[in-house]
């Protein structure tokens, strides 16, 4: 019976390390969705950013249908970069907190079973 309580002890300590370090993932992964939504939204507030003096030289395009799918919109290329780096973040972000209800879940399992066996143990 003490053996089975110190076990239990043991694995409610792992659990709430491993649990913290998974609190600790997905607020790294939220630091970086934020960072990655403000690049975003910085490059489609300025989608061709210039340097202060300079002039751009102005183009003239004849219009192509087979690249019209490169003028959707502007700084499409890094955009989608950024986007599909932002989704990956946002799936991982997504993973980490499924773990971590996972452990919360587990840690409750394991305190009531703790629970379980001082009770047992005071009678």
């Amino acid at each position: 019976m003490i053996q089975a309580y110190e076990k239990l002890c043991v694995e409610k300590a792992d659990l709430e390390s491993e649990l913290g370090e998974m609190r600790a993932l997905v607020e790294t992964h939220l630091s970086r969705i934020r960072s990655l939504e403000q690049q975003l939204r910085q490059r489609e507030a300025n989608p061709f950013p210039t340097l202060p003096g300079q002039e751009v030289p102005f183009l003239s395009l004849h219009p192509n249908p087979a690249l019209s799918h490169v003028l959707e919109r502007p700084g499409g290329w890094p955009s989608r970069g950024l986007e599909a780096e932002l989704e990956a973040a946002r799936q991982d972000v997504q993973r980490a907190q499924h773990r971590e209800e996972h452990l919360k879940a587990e840690c409750e399992r394991l305190q009531l079973e703790l629970k379980h066996l001082q009770d047992s143990r005071q009678q």
